[in-house]
């Protein structure tokens, strides 16, 4: 797939404000995206859950939006989820 690279991206970018904000499980996430980008809900979700079940699962809600940016970008534009109580 074209956006193999833009997907791990994310992921990787989505666990490190995890882990940096103490967020246990991603309840809801929004992203923009590039208009001709083939990542897609179901794409992006697959590969989430992949990579790290803690954080992303069936409880998690992913909006993707699509706009006129730059190729191979994307844009985090919330993420939601719950914090680890300490």
């Amino acid at each position: 797939m074209h956006d193999t690279i833009l997907l791990q991206k994310i992921t990787d970018e989505l666990e490190r404000l995890c882990e940096n904000n103490k967020i246990e499980k991603v309840k809801k996430v929004s992203i923009t995206v590039n208009e001709h980008s083939h990542v897609n809900r179901e794409n992006l979700y697959e590969h989430l859950v992949e990579m790290n079940q803690n954080f992303f699962g069936p409880w998690t809600e992913i909006i993707i939006n699509k706009q006129d940016i730059k190729e191979q970008t994307a844009i985090l534009e919330s993420i939601e989820g719950e914090v680890l109580e300490l």
